[in-house]
C-alpha cells in the first residue's frame, strides 16, 4: 500500500477542524518543551530552530526567550499558520526537510534545535535526526519529542484500548508514521554523537472538557475511516471510546510525550 504524506490530506491545515486541533497541540504539549529547554540554560541572544513548527507556538516562546539579540527560525513544509500568527521575532522558512538541499535550508550553527511530534511522522526519520545534529553549533542542544501509546496499556476502558491500537495501525499503514519511534530514545541521539544525553516522559491527563480530551477527539475522528479500515475496532466501539474520553468523570492517562536531548561536542 502506498502511504500518504502527513498533512497532505489527513491533518492538512485546510481540513475541517484541523486548525482547532493543531492549536490544541500547543495547549496540551507546550508546557513540556518549555520546561526541558529552560533547564538547558538561558536562551538570551541564542540562535534557535523549530523544526515542524506548525502554528509556531514554541517558536514564538523561543523568540521571547532569546530576545532582540537572538534569532529564531520556524521551519515547516506548510507555513500558512506561521504567517497568520506573524510573531515579529520569528523568521519563517518554508522547506521540506526530506527533499530540500542544503542550499534550500537555513544556515547551520544553531544553539538550540527543537522538533516535537515531527520525527515520528517522517518516513526517513533515521536520516533526518543526524542531519539536525549536523546543524548544531559547538555546544548546541538538540531536543526532540514524540508520543508513544500508553493508553493501550493503561486505559480501563476496552474500547479506548482498541481505538488507540487501531489508530497506531492506521497511522503506520496510511501515513508511514511510527508511534513506537520514541521508545528507542535516547539511543538515536547517542548514536548521532551527542553528549550529555538525557530524557524525560510527560503524560497529559485526559479529563472531560479538557484541551487534551478535545485534542484526542479531533485527532481520532479525523482518521475515523482509516481507523475502522484496520478491522481492529468497529464503528460502535469507536463511538463508545470517543464518548468515554469526553464524558464527565473521565480521568485517563493520555499518550506519553517522550523527550530526549543532548549537546553537540
Amino acid at each position: 500500500m502506498q502511504t500518504e504524506e502527513y498533512g497532505s490530506r489527513l491533518y492538512g491545515f485546510d481540513q475541517p477542524l484541523e486548525r482547532e486541533r493543531i492549536g490544541l497541540i500547543g495547549e496540551v504539549f507546550d508546557p513540556y518543551p518549555r520546561r526541558r529547554i529552560t533547564d538547558l540554560g538561558a536562551l538570551t541572544g541564542r540562535r534557535c530552530l523549530d523544526v515542524g513548527a506548525g502554528p509556531g507556538t514554541v517558536a514564538a516562546w523561543l523568540a521571547d526567550q532569546s530576545g532582540p539579540d537572538g534569532e529564531v527560525i520556524a521551519l515547516d513544509r506548510d507555513t500558512s499558520l506561521l504567517h497568520e500568527a506573524g510573531h515579529p521575532g520569528v523568521h519563517i522558512w518554508r522547506a521540506d526537510i526530506h527533499t530540500a538541499s542544503d542550499d534550500e535550508l537555513p544556515k547551520p550553527g544553531f544553539d538550540l534545535i527543537h522538533a516535537r511530534l515531527t520525527l515520528c511522522h517522517l518516513p526517513r526519520r533515521e536520516e533526518v535526526l543526524p542531519r539536525l545534529v549536523s546543524w548544531l553549533a559547538p555546544g548546541g542542544h538538540l531536543i526532540v519529542s514524540d508520543v508513544i501509546n500508553t493508553m493501550a496499556a493503561t486505559s480501563p476502558h476496552p474500547a479506548v484500548r482498541a481505538l488507540t491500537q487501531a489508530y497506531d495501525r492506521a497511522l503506520a499503514t496510511t501515513l508511514d508514521s511510527d508511534l513506537n519511534y520514541a521508545r528507542a530514545y535516547p539511543t538515536p541521539l547517542i548514536n548521532a554523537g551527542l553528549t550529555g544525553v538525557d530524557m524525560a516522559a510527560d503524560v497529559p491527563l485526559v479529563r472531560a472538557d479538557s484541551h487534551t480530551a478535545r485534542f484526542w477527539e479531533l485527532t481520532f475522528t479525523a482518521m475515523r475511516t482509516e481507523i475502522l479500515a484496520t478491522g481492529l475496532i468497529d464503528a460502535a466501539d469507536f463511538d463508545k471510546a470517543i464518548d468515554h474520553l469526553t464524558a464527565r468523570g473521565t480521568h485517563e492517562l493520555g499518550y506519553t510525550l517522550v523527550s530526549a536531548w543532548g549537546r553537540s561536542a
